[in-house]
């Protein structure tokens, strides 16, 4: 009997130890700048991981605003997605429709196209 209780002790203390070793990632997440690190890096550094991160980010409109933000922010980033843009029809067109409809941004335009005009004679 008391090789019984011998053993449930060992046991007890064991899982009693794993339930302190194994605390909510989360939390450490948002206390400690060592594991915040270590889990961005591990993302960033994993392609697949990466993408799965910014289809979370996209899919709420405040993180949406967020990723924006940064992108925008950023003048490397910007300069690679105009030229990404530049060599598409189909987004040229879509940025100048858009622009269009702004009153102002329509009138720069068109002052930007007679300029282009000019250019060209």
């Amino acid at each position: 009997m008391s090789k019984r209780i011998l053993v449930f002790v060992a046991l007890a203390i064991c899982l009693a130890g794993v339930a302190g070793c194994s605390s909510d990632v989360s939390k450490q997440m948002t206390t400690s700048t060592e594991t915040q690190s270590k889990v961005m890096d591990t993302i960033a550094s994993n392609p697949d991981m990466a993408g799965t991160m910014m289809d979370r980010l996209m899919a709420s409109d405040t993180t949406q605003a967020l990723v924006i933000d940064k992108v925008m922010a950023n003048g490397n980033v910007m300069q690679g997605i105009m030229n990404r843009m530049a060599k598409d029809q189909t987004m040229v067109d879509g940025i100048m429709n858009m622009a269009a409809q702004d009153s102002l941004m329509h009138d720069h335009m068109m002052g930007m196209m007679k300029s282009m005009g000019t250019m060209t004679r």
